[in-house]
């Protein structure tokens, strides 16, 4: 998963967004629809979703790319975000399964 995550980390093909704190957050939809990166900073993951249904599975989420494993805390979070900037750029009527 490490070659993939590379790859997409300075392609310029990922929406980027800067909050007000100066965090990036990057999102994209690769293959067929069937997953999404999504990088937070210099950490990242990829994640399964049905981009036909804006379906994003939150079993999915377990780590970033480092393979450590998040808190249940951590993935709420990173789930908002991923909501968050779906919506932004992809489509408004996101839903987190």
């Amino acid at each position: 998963m490490s070659e993939l995550i590379d790859r997409w980390m300075n392609n310029s093909t990922v929406k980027r967004f800067k909050d007000e704190e100066g965090n990036i957050y990057g999102i994209r939809v690769i293959g067929r629809g069937e997953n999404l990166f999504f990088q937070e900073n210099e950490k990242a993951l990829i994640c399964d979703i049905d981009a036909p249904a804006s379906l994003v599975y939150s079993a999915s989420i377990k780590n970033w790319e480092s393979n450590k494993k998040m808190s249940k805390k951590e993935k709420g979070r990173v789930l908002t975000l991923i909501k968050c900037y779906y919506k932004k750029c992809i489509n408004e009527n996101v839903t987190i399964k």
